[in-house]
């Protein structure tokens, strides 16, 4: 039996990427086969020990999740006194963690067994030093009590009973929806920081749909807000990019504006007023300029309009320039490196 999954909450974060679900069960044989049933996209480490399993997830030597990296104090702020805390948000931290292969080994969830010898699943949750991660119990069929008043208490976030018929699609299912509330908890800071200037869309039910549709159609496993322009960059678990393009009305009226005052074609001039086309100068700054030249069509991608809180122009980019961000680290060869390194530990 289960606690009951509710439904996964439909939001678009800064930020999302296929993070690692630890698996902790004293019985090896149990673990090796059980991982087999598991979501073949899912990253995940097994521990036959919890002392083991605990340390890991503990450890000190393991990097800053991005969250953290984003947000620093403010130390240039004339005229605040010590006691200010002011936050600076690095924004463009966000699409520079393309290249850091270390993001998919942050520990998000964490599947631990109740009955194990020595330290059973509920005291390695208790130890658990990282608040944020959740945590999946597996139960016996006599450990339902137990584990409700764990629930109740707020030491599990889930729990399932081993017996379940489809265990394997309960786990599965329990995992992706504590995934996605462990990406809206760590971000909760971040987003309260976004909040104050960002784009409409990034709190829209609307463009939130829209969004999520768009990267089961084309594949794309992680996202990163960007600023300039609005959007966000898209990774496929190969490593290929995509950049989505966002424009509401007054984007693109200051597009025309800046454009126009540049003495830029007329039919450029007239696909931005008409919303018919989205721009991406991507090496001028983010507006048309003359170096442009006779090629600047090819900044032009015809735009997909959107009603939601405002009209949304949107246009997907395939394979965009990388724009200084530097190489790619990709899931599938985080995939590969994991499936090399590690076993039952």
């Amino acid at each position: 039996m289960s606690d009951g999954a509710r439904p996964m909450e439909m939001d678009v974060y800064p930020y999302q990427f296929p993070a690692t679900v630890v698996l902790v069960d004293d019985d090896a044989a149990f673990l090796a086969n059980f991982s087999l049933a598991l979501d073949a996209a899912l990253s995940f480490r097994l521990f036959d020990s919890a002392a083991a399993a605990l340390a890991y997830l503990n450890r000190a030597d393991q990097p800053s999740p991005l969250y953290q990296r984003c947000l620093s104090h403010y130390r240039d702020a004339v005229g605040c006194s010590v006691a200010d805390q002011l936050i600076r948000l690095d924004v463009s931290a966000l699409a520079r963690e393309i290249g850091n292969p270390d993001r998919f080994g942050e520990v998000s969830v964490v599947i631990v067994d109740y009955d194990m010898p020595g330290m059973d699943g509920l005291e390695l949750c208790r130890r658990l030093r990282h608040s944020r991660i959740k945590r999946l119990l597996l139960t016996g069929v006599g450990d339902e009590r137990v584990a409700v008043k764990a629930f109740n208490a707020g030491l599990i976030d889930r729990f399932i009973s081993k017996s379940e018929r489809n265990l394997a699609e309960e786990v599965n299912a329990a995992v992706r929806e504590l995934q996605s509330r462990y990406f809206r908890d760590v971000q909760r800071t971040l987003r309260e920081s976004l909040n104050l200037e960002a784009p409409p869309f990034m709190r829209d039910p609307v463009f939130a749909a829209y969004f999520h549709g768009l990267l089961r159609e084309h594949g794309y496993v992680e996202y990163y807000f960007t600023a300039e322009p609005a959007g966000f960059l898209l990774l496929t678990a190969d490593g290929t990019l995509g950049r989505l393009l966002v424009y509401t009305d007054a984007d693109l009226r200051s597009q025309w504006e800046i454009a126009c005052d540049q003495d830029c074609p007329p039919e450029l001039a007239y696909a931005l007023s008409s919303g018919s086309a989205v721009p991406y100068f991507w090496h001028t700054e983010g507006f048309y300029r003359p170096e442009c030249g006779p090629d600047w069509r090819s900044y032009l991608y015809p735009a997909t309009p959107l009603p939601g809180a405002e009209l949304y122009y949107i246009a997907l980019v395939k394979r965009p320039p990388l724009q200084g961000h530097g190489q790619v680290s990709s899931y599938s060869a985080y995939l590969d490196w994991l499936d090399r390194s590690t076993a039952v530990t």
